[in-house]
């Protein structure tokens, strides 16, 4: 009993490292503004761009399509394969100092749900503290059945070496590195050190989220 108790207690020690170490803390707001932000995010499971619609309810179908490319012509069930990657815009609202996706999206708790669970169905761009704090949740280990909670996205409004840019909210992946990553958002390598603090590009870790000044 003694080894098994303690490897769950490393287990959940080691998820609540990784989960709070992944915490979007180079975003910031200056300014009292609202915004176009985004997430680029990786779908756990085989999915629709409605299904990821209804799940996230920051944007229309026809902003979800154009943002990824596709034309407005294209069906909503259209399928999403497992871990591929999504832009899903969402309006962001920075108020006194705080930066978060404005008033979307919520999650309806579900039977067996708990915050871990619900950190990862938004693929972890926020902390399960960080839902609790936005949602008043003052026990996370208590939590009802139907009660909505708000998933403070992070996003800013800020501009860019004085240019307006849309921020997107970018989890570093395991083959990436900072030469890829400005190549594919069309951002200078050295903007994206900047702004999000990095002074070796080869300190990048797997699950970082990054600010990706989108030009």
């Amino acid at each position: 009993m003694v080894p098994s108790l303690f490897s769950s207690v490393a287990i959940l020690l080691l998820h609540l490292f990784l989960v709070s170490s992944a915490s979007a803390t180079n975003f910031t707001c200056t300014g009292l503004a609202t915004c176009q932000s985004a997430i680029v995010y990786t779908s756990p499971a085989a999915t629709t761009y409605i299904e990821l619609l209804s799940s996230f309810e920051t944007t229309t179908l026809h902003d979800l399509f154009d943002a990824n490319g596709l034309p407005p012509s294209t069906l909503s069930h259209t399928a999403i394969p497992a871990n591929a990657t999504v832009i899903i815009p969402f309006r962001c609202s920075c108020v006194a100092g705080a930066n978060r996706s404005e008033s979307q999206p919520f999650h309806i708790i579900q039977p067996n749900d708990n915050m871990s669970y619900i950190a990862a169905q938004f693929d972890d761009f926020v902390t399960y503290q960080e839902i609790a704090a936005a949602s008043n949740i003052s026990n996370p280990d208590f939590l009802e059945v139907g009660q909505e909670l708000w998933i403070p996205l992070p996003c800013s409004c800020d501009q860019v070496e004085g240019n307006n840019v849309t921020h997107f909210a970018y989890k570093v992946r395991a083959a990436d590195n900072v030469s890829k990553i400005a190549a594919r958002f069309g951002v200078k390598e050295s903007t994206l050190l900047k702004i999000n603090g990095i002074t070796d590009p080869k300190n990048l870790t797997q699950g970082q989220i990054l600010d990706v000044p989108v030009p």
